[in-house]
């Protein structure tokens, strides 16, 4: 079915709906047919030229259109797709009358179908640039995600003060090849952030710890005193090495939520493509939201 109407269009539906029929009775039941208002359809049925004649099946076509480009357009839409849908559906074109030039509704419906065909055409060639780019786009995140991983392993054995700067980088890049910006880790007065991302309209302070031991609450408490001294922002605290016992036991519940948890295995998921940073941001926004937990479950699938 025609996906866009353009004026030339319409003339193909006009003439075609007009010459397919030689009644007046018959093109008024395909403009009930087609989803035209039976007021609407009588009062134009009734009308007449100011010479008191009856207006022609394709004067009166021209006066439906008229009233329908006051409507919704989804309604023009809807009720000129179903006359396209009559006309190229039509199978037979035989006259009714010596004077019925039906042959002109077998011209439009010949016209539609091409015009029909092509717009086919185009939306498959369409759909196919989006799949290769999509596919392109998908190889590429991959290939970097693998760099990624490679990088993320050699850190690993590295001293906790070194391995700290370079999960920074990692970081950083993971979020610029996840398509997420980023800001670089940055100094105000009496603070270090490690960095900053934005999604869908938030801003995120980012704490980053790859220590040899689990992170305790004096280590959330400071970020979350970041978070709370700026605009509408919230944060994501991301300890590799997990969380102690007591961050866990005093998680924040049924009061608000700055500051969303994360740990090693949620990042190595990522890194490792079991999911993208983006899920793992929504599956813990959502788990925030409905069941107020800031430290949210490794699969995203629970």
């Amino acid at each position: 079915m025609l996906d866009v109407f353009n004026e030339e269009h319409e003339v193909i539906i006009k003439d075609g709906i007009a010459n397919l029929y030689w009644y007046r009775g018959d093109l008024k039941k395909a403009w009930l047919r087609s989803g035209v208002d039976n007021p609407l359809s009588e009062q134009l049925f009734c009308k007449k030229t100011l010479d008191g004649k009856d207006y022609t099946k394709r004067q009166l076509m021209d006066l439906l259109y008229e009233e329908l480009r006051k409507l919704d357009y989804n309604r023009r839409l809807e009720i000129s797709r179903n006359f396209v849908r009559i006309l190229i559906q039509q199978k037979d074109f035989v006259p009714q009358d010596p004077k019925h030039r039906v042959e002109v509704a077998e011209r439009c419906a010949l016209k539609l179908r091409e015009i029909i065909t092509e717009q086919e055409k185009e939306r498959e060639y369409r759909e196919q640039i989006r799949i290769r780019t999509q596919k392109e786009s998908e190889e590429a995140y991959f290939s970097q995600l693998l760099k990624l991983r490679e990088r993320f392993t050699k850190a690993i054995p590295i001293e906790n003060k070194k391995r700290g700067y370079e999960l920074e980088q990692i970081f950083n890049e993971l979020m610029k090849v996840s398509g997420i910006p980023v800001e670089q880790p940055f100094k105000i007065v009496g603070e270090q952030i490690d960095g900053a991302i934005k999604y869908d309209g938030h801003f995120y302070l980012v704490e980053l710890k790859w220590i040899g031991k689990k992170c305790n609450q004096k280590e959330i408490a400071s970020h979350y005193m970041k978070v709370e001294g700026k605009f509408e922002t919230r944060g994501i605290f991301v300890a590799m090495n997990g969380f102690s016992e007591e961050v866990l036991s005093s998680l924040p519940k049924g009061k608000e939520i700055k500051v969303l948890l994360l740990d090693g295995v949620h990042l190595t998921s990522v890194i490792y493509g079991n999911y993208t940073f983006q899920e793992l941001l929504e599956h813990a926004i959502s788990q925030a939201s409905v069941k107020g937990e800031i430290y949210c479950s490794h699969s995203i699938l629970n």
